[in-house]
């Protein structure tokens, strides 16, 4: 899968395609809150039939007194009373349309944001290494808090106008039926004006998402905790605020240059509507003055243009923002409409139980945005049961390489296999049930001790039995029992409360959370990094143990950590160049002996 080509950049951004976003935004709602979108929707429209009604019982009224006498105002007082009720109700329904948009508001954001994480967590790992996939998911994740409800809302708005709009309008058709023109084409300048407008808005969000995920990543560093220490050590602030400074600048100049222009078109559009209105009221008074039209039906028809240009023009705001929303709303779509696609290309046949010999044949990886493969040619093979050690310089590929191994990638060329089996043809997340994987840059769950291992096997996460086990077998108990609250104290200090560990102390619950898994295959990237030289030794003699029944592969910079591997991998710019045991290996004085020498020389002064 093209993973350049999945997350394109390009927006689609055609007027034909507004009937459907808006039938999707529908969709969308009704299915994340279908009973507040059905309460808002009837209360949109009755309130803009009584609008209708509101007008008729005005120009009942206004006759009644202007007809005099004292029969006529006990005349009139039903039709006041009537007036009164429906205002109220009026009144009540914008409450209640209130309340219930913002309850609809939340669950719709629930709902959308929730598609995007299913996206977002359904994608191959390699997604990530993707700059235009962050780019979309970026807007995908603003988006889908916002717009949808904004173009459920904008429709529902839109109806309800449309209502009181044929209500003013069959009232006006009894009273002056030529001001329906009038006001009709006053409210077209404004409407094109804010379609305009909304697509410049939407052409300057999709400009600025590059360097807005720069601007909230330096803003990230500046206020990080992990970060700060730094930051202070090296005097990075100023130097840092001055670069998110300066692309901040950069939007707030060009989104002045879209508000200028949006000002000129809003100015341009409300001018034109502004003139058609007033020529409307001018006409109004003249059949007045010249008694073409009745005083009471011109006060009527009177109130009828103004309440219609009102509507007529939030028909128009409510459409322009339409869609300005369907344009985002499509940038938001179609990063759902990969979710389909990977999954229809993610295979699902059943993984092999276990394995006897995980090998690769010929494996060659590209990332991305690499011009040069980061594996090259590589075939290797690990039995059941071994304790398989991978070394050699940053950069040589053997991360990449355990990603392979863990299932995370894909081959470019070549392939993995579990025995017989190429693992690209069986279902990824079930054989990754059978590995377990902790990286150097392993996550620091802000949970408590016990759910911190327990993410291992979540299913698990409640036997505290093996949990203490597994904490054991990598010499975490210790520190453990001595927290204020065991197994049960929150980490980190992210949340009140939290206990932070040192990098030592989190490596090993790292470590148990990789031994609680119980898993077939162990690989673990740098697993003494943190840890002094007697927790090395100790974890070492663990893994041993682990072994039993276990394969174990683990990547180190220590060479006193590989030398009791049963097997060690050396590469070396993507390709493996040695293998063998230690002792094999400096035996053949080549590229392992030359690295082993370099780092037990200190120790030989």
């Amino acid at each position: 899968m093209d993973l350049t080509e999945l997350f394109d950049e390009r927006p689609r951004r055609s007027l034909r395609r507004l009937p459907p976003l808006i039938r999707q935004a529908v969709g969308l709602v009704r299915r994340a809150a279908p009973h507040e979108l059905t309460v808002t929707g009837v209360v949109q429209l009755l309130a803009g039939a009584a609008v209708a009604v509101q007008l008729l019982l005005g120009k009942r009224v206004l006759a009644d007194l202007l007809g005099g006498g004292g029969g006529q105002f006990r005349q009139a007082v039903p039709d006041v009373v009537a007036l009164a009720l429906v205002t109220a109700a009026l009144g009540f329904a914008a409450v209640v349309q209130g309340e219930y948009q913002r309850m609809l508001a939340e669950l719709t954001a629930r709902y959308a944001g929730n598609r995007v994480l299913d996206v977002s967590t359904s994608v191959d790992l390699l997604a990530y290494e993707v700059p235009d996939f962050h780019n979309r998911l970026t807007r995908a994740q603003l988006n889908a808090e916002i717009r949808p409800v904004q173009m459920a809302t904008g429709v529902i708005g839109i109806i309800g106008s449309l209502f009181a709009i044929a209500g003013v309008s069959a009232a006006l058709i009894t009273m002056a039926p030529e001001f329906l023109v009038l006001v009709v084409a006053a409210v077209i300048p404004a409407w094109y004006a804010a379609t305009v407008a909304s697509r410049a808005s939407f052409d300057f969000a999709v400009a600025q998402t590059e360097r807005d995920r720069r601007r909230l990543y330096l803003r990230l560093l500046l206020a990080g905790k992990e970060e700060a220490k730094e930051l202070r050590s090296y005097n990075l602030a100023t130097f840092l605020r001055r670069q998110y400074d300066s692309l901040y600048a950069q939007r707030i100049e060009d989104l002045r240059k879209v508000t200028r222009r949006r000002v000129r078109l809003g100015f341009v559009g409300g001018a034109a509507t502004s003139a058609l209105t007033a020529g409307t009221i001018a006409l109004l008074v003249w059949l007045v003055t010249s008694g073409s039209v009745p005083v009471a039906d011109a006060g009527a028809a009177a109130a009828g243009v103004v309440l219609l240009a009102q509507r007529l023009q939030a028909l128009a705001s409510n459409t322009g923002q339409l869609y300005e929303s369907s344009l985002f709303l499509d940038d938001y779509t179609s990063f759902l409409d990969v979710l389909p696609r990977v999954r229809a290309a993610t295979p699902d046949a059943d993984p092999p139980n276990g394995f006897e010999r995980i090998s690769t044949d010929g494996v060659w990886f590209t990332y991305p945005s690499a011009t040069e493969p980061s594996l090259r040619d590589v075939t290797m093979h690990i039995d059941r049961g071994e304790v398989i050690a991978l070394v050699g310089e940053n950069g040589s590929g053997k991360t990449t390489l355990a990603k392979l191994l863990a299932g995370l990638y894909t081959p470019a060329t070549g392939c993995v296999r579990w025995d017989a089996t190429d693992v690209a043809t069986v279902d990824p997340d079930r054989l990754r049930e059978q590995i377990a994987l902790i990286f150097q840059d392993f996550v620091k769950y802000q949970m408590t001790v016990r759910e911190n291992i327990g993410m291992g096997r979540h299913a698990n996460w409640d036997d505290v039995a093996g949990i203490v086990d597994a904490a054991r077998q990598v010499g975490a108990d210790g520190f453990i029992t001595e927290l204020p609250d065991g197994y049960e104290t929150s980490l980190g200090p992210q949340f009140f409360g939290g206990r932070d560990l040192s990098v030592g102390q989190w490596q090993r619950i790292a470590l148990a959370r990789a031994f609680f898994r119980g898993a077939t295959l162990v690989i673990l990237d740098e697993p003494t990094a943190s840890l002094d030289p007697k927790a090395e030794a100790d974890l070492l003699a663990s893994i041993r143990t682990m072994a039993a029944g276990r394969t174990v592969l683990f990547i180190s910079h220590r060479f006193s950590s590989v030398r009791e591997a049963d097997r060690i991998y050396v590469l070396d710019h993507g390709r493996i160049i040695e293998e063998g045991t230690h002792a094999d290996l400096l035996a053949r004085e080549g590229r392992y002996a030359e690295m082993f020498s370099v780092q037990a020389a200190p120790y030989h002064l």
